[in-house]
């Protein structure tokens, strides 16, 4: 190691037998010898660093392929199950569950299994992950022991709805939903109030994942006061999915009694899929509601489950409604309940809206 206090030290000694210029121009030198002698070594370390590196990218690709043609063999040829687990050493498992983690999402039924059963040996190791620092980390080990390690490891990844951070219990949530079974429903519902900041959407796909199973969480859900109404309109988004029809007095039951916007709107959303004759009355009256949402969604249920006395309702709201949408939403639910010649007596009149009567007369599917 290049001692850094030499340049001094010699300065010192040259100064005595040196003038100043000289003795400067010496410390310069010296100086610059120094950063020069430090470069090289640094220089030196990196590429010996990268070559290591390289070296294991190398060896890491070469163990992938090898895994991937020993799998295939399992999966599709006479490949042996025995051979395969041998090459997995303590230094390799962790490498092998990512490896095994992205065939389990491509392959189903029995082939999905022997993957299960390739990983199942391995899982444990990754558990003090589950408590890393990294989010990312333990993100990363739920998933795997969601994908990979249910049911026996389910205590763990329930555990994991409760992780401090939202990315990792919604990771969670997402691989126990995917158990489409329902078996996780009730779990996973009982968090939902931290992931209602989440697309709707998403939410009520990653729910509806579950299967018919998890109805009667849901409906449950549905039905709770105490619940968030944003995650009661999940639910009711889910049961939709669903084509709950066990729903549909329920779901009449909460627009009747309910004021929040949302929830009303997603009910009216799942009475429109599973809805009866005798739910229709309080669809009419959510026609007149002030809210847009809800008119919104009232006018598409009334066209899904309305009788020919509501063709001059929706005709009214097509025509007369304020908001832009509704009038859409109504003009389309007129054609659906069969009040097309309302629409062609609408595009060939002088109304400011006889543009939208044949917009939706030309359209093939009403939405």
């Amino acid at each position: 190691m290049v001692d850094a206090t030499t340049p001094l030290q010699a300065t010192d000694v040259a100064a005595r037998f040196l003038s100043p210029g000289e003795a400067l121009l010496l410390l310069i030198l010296l100086t610059g010898a120094v950063f020069l002698a430090f470069s090289v070594v640094m220089a030196t370390w990196t590429l010996s660093f990268r070559a290591r590196k390289l070296a294991v990218g190398r060896r890491v690709q070469d163990r992938t392929a090898r895994w991937q043609f020993e799998l295939r063999e399992v999966l599709y040829g006479d490949g042996s199950l025995d051979a395969l687990r041998a090459s997995i050493d303590d230094g390799n498992r962790v490498e092998f569950l990512n490896f095994l983690l992205e065939y389990a999402r491509r392959l189903d039924g029995e082939e999905h299994e022997v993957v299960r059963s390739l990983a199942e040996p391995h899982l444990a190791k990754i558990l003090p992950y589950l408590d890393h620092r990294v989010a990312g980390r333990r993100a990363r080990a739920v998933q795997t022991l969601g994908e990979l390690g249910l049911p026996g490891y389910a205590e763990q990844v329930i555990s994991a709805l409760d992780d401090p951070s939202p990315d990792v219990a919604m990771v969670a949530a997402s691989t126990l939903a995917a158990a489409e079974d329902g078996t996780y429903a009730d779990a996973v519902l009982a968090r939902m109030e931290r992931f209602a900041h989440w697309r709707l959407d998403f939410l009520v796909a990653m729910l509806s994942s579950m299967g018919a199973a998890a109805a009667p969480a849901f409906r449950w859900t549905l039905a709770d006061d105490q619940a968030v109404p944003r995650v009661r309109a999940v639910a009711a988004d889910a049961l939709a999915q669903l084509d709950d029809a066990a729903s549909a007095d329920l779901a009449h039951e909460v627009l009747t009694t309910q004021a929040e916007v949302e929830l009303r709107a997603a009910t009216l959303r799942l009475l429109a899929s599973v809805g009866r004759g005798e739910h229709v009355d309080a669809i009419r009256l959510a026609v007149e509601d002030h809210a847009l949402p809800t008119r919104l969604h009232a006018v598409r249920a009334l066209g899904s489950l309305g009788s020919e006395d509501d063709l001059d309702t929706l005709y009214a709201a097509a025509t007369d409604d304020p908001s832009p949408w509704v009038a859409i939403a109504a003009a389309r639910a007129l054609k659906e309940a069969g009040g097309a010649d309302r629409l062609e007596l609408l595009a060939g009149s002088d109304h400011s809206r006889a543009a939208l009567g044949l917009q939706v007369i030309s359209e093939v599917r009403s939405w």
